[in-house]
C-alpha cells in the first residue's frame, strides 16, 4: 500500500477507535471504572481524540495543495471509501511535493498505522473475513458508519489495554503527529518558494485560444471565391513546448504555428486539397522575443510546428526581387492556393496581429507526406474497422494510442471554446488523412479536426460555435475522458457498449454518456495505468461539478497538471525518453 493509502485508511480508522473506547467507557459499571481506570479514561479518549483532530489538518495541509476542492472534500468526508486514496498518481503527486522527505513520511505514516493497529487489537470489534490485506481496512469494512455519521457496533465492545500502555502509546501518536506537521510545514515553505517560478499554463494555453478563435473568423471571410464549397481542417499539436518548466522555458523562443488541410469539393476545378502552414506573428508576452520578421532574408527552414523565425515571405517568381518586401494581405484564399497547387507540398502564410492573413509563399517541410493523402479515416474507423495490410487488421499499436491520447488532451485544453472544436466530440470528429503506402495506410501521427458549420445567424455571432447550456458544460471534458479509454483499450465506446451490453442502444445523450464512461472507468480501475487513470477520473468529475469551468486559469492549470503532465509523463517513460 501507498503512503496516501495507509494515511487515508488510518483517518478513517481513529474515529471508529474513539467512538469504540467511549462505548466500552459508558458501558463499564462505576465500580469497575474506578478500579481499573480511577476516572482517566475520559482523560485518555479526550488526548486521542486531540491526536485524531491533530492529524486530520495536517493531512489537510498536506493534501490540499495536490488536490482540487471537490477531490479534498470526497477525501477528508469518507476515508474509507474515497478511492482517492488509492489513485497512484495521488501518491505521485505527494511525492513530488515532499521530494526528499518522502521516505521520512512513509516511515513516519506506517508508525502512526502501528499505533493505530496496536490500539484497534485491544478493541473487541468485528473485522470483515474477506479482506485479509489490511487490518484497518478489514475493521473499518465491518463496521460502517449509520446515517447520523455514527459507527455501527454489532456486540458489546471491549478494550483490553491497561493504562500505561495506552499513555505509552499517545505519547508515539503526538510525536509522529509533530513530526508529519514538519514535514508539512517544510514543504509548504518550498511549495510557496516554487510557485513564485513555476509555468502558468493556463496564460499559454488561453492565447493559444485567443489565436484558434482569431485565425478561424479569418479565414472564414477569406474564402471570397464563388466555388462555395471549401474547408479547412485543422491539424492536432501536442506543443509539447508550452508545458516546459525551469530553464527550458528560458531556452523556447519559438513562434505559433497552426497546420492545417484546405479542402475542396468533389467537383472542384482548380485544387482539390492543401496543406498549409500559418505562422502567428504574436507580442509573445512570456519571452519578448519581439514581433514577426517580415523583412527576414530569404531561408529555408525544416521547422514543422514553431521556430525562431518564420520561412521566408518571397514569391515563388522571383525570390530576390521581392526578398525585402513585406507580405500582400490574403483577399481571396482560393487564388492564392491555386498558384501553388501541385508545384509545392506545402504553403505558408502569416497572420498579423491584426488578424490579417498574409502570404502565400512556399514552403519545404515534412508536409510533402501529408499533402499526397486524398481523403480522410476517422478514429472510430481506425478503432472498429482497422485497414486490412497483408491479409490481417493493422490495429494502433500501443505507442500510438498513447501518443493520440496525449494529443488529444493537449488538444483539448488549446482549442475548447474555440469554433475549430466542437464541445460534444466522439472520434468520429478525430480525422487521419490516407496515404498511399505505409504499414497502416494511414497517417496516424497528424490527426485533424473539422469545425463543425455554424447552421443559423445566432450561431454565427457567437463566434461559430452554439449557445452552451448548463447540460453541456464541460462536455468536451467528458468527450476527452471517453476518447482516452477507447485509445487505452483500443475499442470504441460504441463498440464496448455492445460487448458489455448485448444490443443495446448507443446514446448520445451526455448524461448517458457520462453514466457509461464512469461504469467502464470503475470497471477497468484495476487494469487502467495510473496517468490514464487520473486523467479519466479528472475529466469525469470535472464534467460533474457544475462549479467547474474551463474558462478559468486556475480551473484550466488544474487540468494541466491532472490530464497532460501525466499522459506526457507515461509517454516519455514508454518511449524511454526525457520530457520537453
Amino acid at each position: 500500500m501507498s503512503g496516501v493509502e495507509v494515511a487515508g485508511l488510518v483517518l478513517g480508522c481513529l474515529p471508529l477507535l474513539i467512538q469504540g473506547i467511549e462505548t466500552y467507557n459508558e458501558g463499564l459499571d462505576p465500580v469497575k471504572a474506578f478500579v481499573r481506570w480511577e476516572r482517566d479514561l475520559p482523560q485518555l479518549i479526550r488526548k486521542l481524540r486531540n491526536q485524531h483532530v491533530h492529524y486530520a489538518q495536517t493531512m489537510r495541509v498536506l493534501l490540499e495543495p495536490i488536490t482540487t476542492e471537490f477531490e479534498l472534500a470526497e477525501m477528508l468526508s469518507d476515508p474509507a471509501g474515497a478511492h482517492l486514496w488509492k489513485d497512484k498518481y495521488m501518491a505521485e503527486k505527494l511525492r513530488n511535493k515532499l521530494e526528499d522527505s518522502y521516505d521520512a513520511y512513509q516511515d513516519t505514516i506506517a508508525e502512526i498505522e502501528r499505533i493505530t493497529k496496536k490500539i484497534a487489537s485491544k478493541l473487541d470489534l468485528d473485522r470483515a473475513a474477506e479482506l485479509k490485506k489490511n487490518d484497518l481496512e478489514a475493521l473499518l469494512a465491518a463496521n460502517p458508519k449509520k446515517s447520523n455519521d455514527k459507527f455501527e457496533f454489532r456486540k458489546r465492545v471491549r478494550f483490553g489495554m491497561s493504562k500505561k500502555s495506552i499513555k505509552a502509546l499517545l505519547g508515539e501518536l503526538d510525536d509522529c503527529n509533530k513530526e508529519l506537521e514538519r514535514f508539512t510545514d517544510k514543504s509548504e515553505k518550498i511549495e510557496s518558494f516554487r510557485k513564485t517560478v513555476k509555468p502558468s499554463f493556463a496564460n499559454k494555453l488561453q492565447r493559444i485560444q485567443k489565436y484558434a478563435t482569431s485565425l478561424h473568423q479569418t479565414l472564414s471571410s477569406c474564402w471570397a471565391c464563388s466555388c462555395k464549397n471549401h474547408s479547412t481542417s485543422l491539424e492536432l499539436d501536442q506543443r509539447g513546448s508550452l508545458y516546459a518548466s525551469g530553464m527550458k522555458t528560458k531556452s523556447i523562443t519559438s513562434k505559433t504555428c497552426f497546420k492545417v488541410s484546405f479542402a475542396s469539393g468533389p467537383n472542384a476545378q482548380f485544387w482539390s486539397c492543401q496543406a498549409a502552414e500559418i505562422f502567428i506573428e504574436d507580442e509573445d508576452e512570456d519571452d519578448h522575443c519581439g514581433a514577426l520578421h517580415l523583412m527576414a532574408k530569404p531561408k529555408m527552414t525544416k521547422s514543422v510546428s514553431f521556430s525562431d523565425k518564420p520561412p521566408p515571405p518571397y514569391s515563388p517568381t522571383d525570390p530576390a526581387e521581392t526578398s525585402h518586401s513585406p507580405l500582400q494581405e490574403v483577399k481571396d484564399l482560393c487564388a492564392s492556393i491555386q498558384q501553388f497547387y501541385k508545384n509545392v507540398p506545402c504553403i505558408g502564410f502569416s497572420f498579423d496581429t491584426k488578424n490579417r492573413l498574409r502570404g502565400a509563399y512556399p514552403i519545404n517541410t515534412a508536409s510533402e507526406k501529408r499533402a499526397a493523402s486524398s481523403g480522410f479515416v476517422t478514429l472510430e474507423e481506425l478503432l472498429n474497422r482497422p485497414p486490412v495490410v497483408n491479409g490481417r487488421p493493422a490495429k494502433l499499436s500501443k505507442k500510438e494510442r498513447y501518443s493520440l491520447a496525449l494529443t488529444l488532451a493537449s488538444s483539448t485544453l488549446q482549442l475548447n471554446a474555440t469554433p475549430w472544436f466542437p464541445d460534444q466530440w466522439a472520434a468520429k470528429d478525430i480525422l487521419f488523412p490516407r496515404m498511399s503506402n505505409g504499414p497502416l495506410l494511414v497517417d496516424v501521427d497528424h490527426p485533424y479536426v473539422a469545425p463543425s458549420q455554424p447552421t443559423d445567424q445566432k450561431t454565427i455571432t457567437n463566434g461559430g460555435r452554439k449557445p452552451r447550456g448548463f447540460q453541456n458544460k464541460n462536455t468536451v471534458l467528458l468527450a476527452l475522458a471517453i476518447a482516452l479509454l477507447e485509445l487505452y483499450f483500443g475499442v470504441s465506446a460504441q463498440k464496448h457498449q455492445e460487448l458489455e451490453h448485448e444490443s443495446a442502444e448507443f446514446a448520445a445523450n451526455p448524461w448517458t454518456l457520462c453514466a457509461m464512461a464512469y461504469e467502464w472507468a470503475d470497471e477497468e480501475q484495476e487494469n487502467l495505468s495510473a496517468a490514464f487513470s487520473t486523467a479519466v477520473n479528472h475529466c469525469l468529475r470535472c464534467f460533474s461539478d457544475p462549479g467547474a469551468s474551463l474558462q478559468s486559469a486556475d480551473f484550466l492549470q488544474a487540468a494541466v497538471e491532472s490530464i497532460v503532465l501525466p499522459l506526457q509523463d507515461e509517454l516519455y517513460q514508454f518511449l524511454g525518453k526525457p520530457g520537453p
